[in-house]
């Protein structure tokens, strides 16, 4: 037998991925008249739409952020430069570590380590961190340099206002990546929720660079998929 002509029920998926998990869409179901069944493959489907945007905006931010501190620090390893940036406080060196870690996964691999490898193994984690209030003065200031790049679609340029909303995005991938839920008790709630996460990715993106963000937007399934709810 075929698993499309398989029957799938409620029971099959808290037997696989237990009751406990299956009580958010059971309740969700009973709320909105839809079928539990149905609302966790749906729940699989939105997920997998958000996280393809954010990886679009996740590599935009990358990629803008390590463009203007290589001007700035006039190195493509501006990762190490300290003395500019001052990544690293007299209590910790949590950035120095990271980098020293990332350098380490790809010497096992065995393949040379390079800026570029450096860079595109950093965590989102690690970007956020770059816009945190203690590198206000070095990183930040470098950010919204016109002689680095600079700004010119963020007039603002609020260093608070940009990092809650790449936190807000790191949030929600960390959601996502541990397969938490998006469906809510709440209908209401639940779609004031993702209206709000789509629009922070379009945010964090148009603020880079809004022909990027356009595309970004033209080829996100999140809004088709969210017609789709069971």
């Amino acid at each position: 037998m075929s698993l499309e002509s398989q029957t799938v029920t409620l029971t099959d998926l808290q037997r696989w991925f237990s009751a406990e998990r299956m009580n958010t869409y059971v309740r969700s179901a009973e709320v909105t008249g839809c079928d539990a069944v149905d609302l966790y493959v749906w729940n699989g489907r939105i997920s997998k739409a958000l996280l393809e945007d954010i990886a679009h905006v996740e590599v935009l931010l990358r990629n803008f952020i390590s463009a203007r501190l290589t001007l700035a620090s006039g190195r493509d390893d501006w990762y190490k430069d300290d003395a500019q940036f001052r990544f690293n406080s007299s209590r910790t060196k949590r950035f120095e570590n990271s980098v020293a870690e990332i350098e380490q996964q790809i010497r096992h691999t065995g393949k040379p380590v390079t800026p570029g490898r450096v860079i595109v193994n950093m965590s989102l984690g690690s970007w956020c961190f770059l816009l945190s209030s203690r590198l206000e003065q070095t990183v930040w200031k470098a950010l919204r340099n016109p002689t680095n790049g600079g700004m010119p679609n963020y007039p603002l340029r609020k260093r608070l206002v940009f990092e809650n909303h790449a936190k807000m995005m790191r949030d929600l991938r960390n959601r996502l990546s541990h397969q938490e839920h998006i469906v809510l008790d709440d209908l209401a709630a639940e779609n004031r929720y993702l209206d709000e996460q789509y629009a922070n990715l379009d945010w964090i993106a148009r603020v880079i660079d809004p022909k990027a963000a356009d595309w970004i937007h033209n080829q996100s399934r999140v809004m088709m998929v969210r017609t789709e709810r069971p």
